[in-house]
């Protein structure tokens, strides 16, 4: 059997059609490393698994339930080589999305049981989670949160502490193989538990929303709990730049995100790490964030707020 994570956080996310002519057949590109809605070619193989951009964030699977539906359907059936499964798994990023999707394809004979209770709400609670940017509204006090946080907390560990800015495939490859040991304990009922750190503060407030900094790894569950469901959260990279989420819980907050995300791209004017994403979720370059400050993101995105809220009155009815 031959199923391997090719972990490249330098790349500029690709287009589908760059992909398959880089990368070629038995290729699956996870969690944005296309650029692109979901996509299948049965006769190459290759698949895009993605739910950031060109979807309805609300109405699409994250990657990891897009992964396992796909598995339980026959993925395998059609990545096999000789008889084994055959596949290459690119990803760009290490977050939970991304570490549980890799365990479901490396592990595909366990992801093909439809009774795997533990898996089935694992997958189900990452779904959750990562459609709403982390803001589905649990309570933090849910016991289930707890051991949550403990199978992701290396990677909640690697990001605080300013990880992700090294973009090195040697320490992205380590937080996931980390999580997915932690992945095999919680499906066991081995896991542990923590108690999820909400702390944030807030650096500016907007019209229905906020500019935030997370202090804590869950500090956007704990600015849901305070009632905030759009927010811009900003972080100080190590390089004197600066990394941006701008979020919302669903496309039901009037908050266009959009409409940020290209304001900001543009101003930015870096065509080789541009700031994007999905309806609800985007943010800046992933390899060298934003030269902008926050205080002129802020004035950038109050600016697009005011125009969207014009645009809308004008609408007839």
């Amino acid at each position: 059997m031959s199923v391997t994570l090719v972990m490249r956080p330098q790349d500029v996310p690709l287009t589908w059609q760059q992909f398959v002519e880089k990368w070629g057949p038995y290729s699956i590109a996870i969690d944005g490393y296309v650029a692109d809605r979901p996509i299948l070619d049965s006769r190459l193989p290759a698949v895009n698994l993605n739910h950031h951009e060109n979807v309805s964030r609300l109405e699409t699977r994250a990657t990891c339930a897009q992964a396992h539906l796909e598995i339980q359907l026959g993925l395998f059936k059609l990545f096999r080589k000789k008889g084994e499964p055959e596949a290459r798994i690119f990803a760009n990023d290490c977050d939970e999305d991304v570490c549980l999707t890799w365990y479901l394809l490396k592990h595909g004979w366990v992801a093909e049981s439809i009774i795997n209770p533990r898996l089935n709400k694992l997958v189900g609670l990452v779904d959750r989670l990562d459609t709403c940017a982390g803001m589905f509204p649990f309570s933090v006090d849910m016991p289930i949160l707890g051991e949550l946080a403990w199978v992701f907390e290396p990677y909640r560990r690697f990001r605080v502490n300013g990880g992700l800015e090294t973009r090195s495939s040697e320490a992205f490859t380590d937080v996931v193989t980390n999580v997915c040991n932690r992945i095999e304990r919680f499906i066991v009922g081995e896991n542990e538990s923590i108690i999820l750190d909400t702390r944030y503060r807030i650096l500016n407030r907007g019209i229905d929303w906020a500019m935030i900094e997370e202090i804590g790894p869950y500090g956007r569950q704990g600015a849901l709990a305070d009632g905030i469901r759009a927010f811009i959260s900003a972080k100080h990279r190590n390089n004197g730049r600066w990394s941006y989420s701008v979020c919302r819980v669903s496309e039901l907050i009037p908050f266009p995100v959009q409409a940020i995300l290209a304001e900001c791209s543009c101003r930015e004017d870096n065509p080789l790490d541009p700031w994007g994403g999905g309806t609800t979720i985007g943010g800046s370059g992933r390899k060298n964030g934003s030269r902008l400050t926050p205080a002129e993101v802020f004035k950038i995105s109050e600016e697009e707020i005011l125009r969207f809220n014009v645009q809308a009155v004008e609408v007839p009815v």
